[in-house]
């Protein structure tokens, strides 16, 4: 039983170096790709590269889940605590209103995206202290409130930023428009960031479904600390 595992926790290991590898990789090509304005479309037109961007990460995620039963033990192993307490880094969307202030960014975007992430980052901080800290476990229909809620924000702040570019729907006729959000650096959040939190999302929403879908409350206790401890003493 010992050596099963050890042999699992290597394994999650070896996933957890795989995957940073994977989005240093990642964040690289968008980094090259942003240097050479490969994001920076012509005004009236959809921004192409990163609705591809987009549809190329959830489907290759989706099509590892489903295609790929190490990949989904992975991901189904993931501590949830951790992923939501990775979303306490969307305080800094707050920086959206600042850009707003001056002048660089629309406010319909702007107030949007950065209250949005801003909320999202602080109920995330409560719900990962709770799994933390309380034995008895959190509402499972509160992760997925929050968690329904953080997407969605996602949704919408991409929606509004592709509508208030210059020449489209939404553009403000004061000519302050979202096109800073396609230009390096600006253009890691919604060609990275926004896609890796996204998928966090998903994650938990599939740990939801699969690991908790019978539980009113998600218990998340020490037991993953108190195996480490185990096996370090065998």
């Amino acid at each position: 039983m010992n050596i099963l595992a050890t042999q699992t926790n290597q394994q999650q290991e070896e996933g957890h170096i795989f995957i940073v590898i994977l989005l240093l990789a990642w964040m690289l090509a968008i980094t090259v790709l942003a240097l050479n304005d490969a994001f920076i479309s012509v005004p009236g037109e959809a921004p192409t590269i990163i609705l591809i961007s987009f549809a190329a990460t959830f489907s290759l995620f989706s099509i590892s889940y489903i295609g790929i039963p190490a990949f989904k033990e992975y991901v189904l192993k993931l501590d949830m605590r951790l992923l939501i307490m990775l979303h306490s880094w969307r305080m800094l969307g707050m920086g959206f209103v600042m850009l707003y202030m001056f002048d660089q960014l629309p406010g319909l975007f702007a107030y949007l995206a950065g209250f949005g992430d801003a909320l999202t980052a602080f109920v995330a901080v409560f719900l990962a202290y709770a799994l933390f800290r309380n034995p008895q476990g959190v509402s499972r229909n509160w992760i997925w409130r929050w968690n329904t809620f953080g997407l969605i924000d996602f949704i919408i702040a991409v929606s509004v930023g592709i509508l208030t570019r210059t020449d489209a729907l939404l553009a403000p006729a004061s000519g302050v428009n979202s096109d800073l959000m396609t230009t390096f650096p600006y253009v890691i959040i919604p060609g990275f960031l926004v896609q890796v939190f996204a998928l966090t999302h998903i994650i938990i929403y599939l740990q939801l479904k699969n690991n908790h879908r019978n539980e009113a409350l998600v218990k998340l206790s020490c037991d993953k600390r108190i195996d480490i401890k185990r096996n370090a003493s065998n």
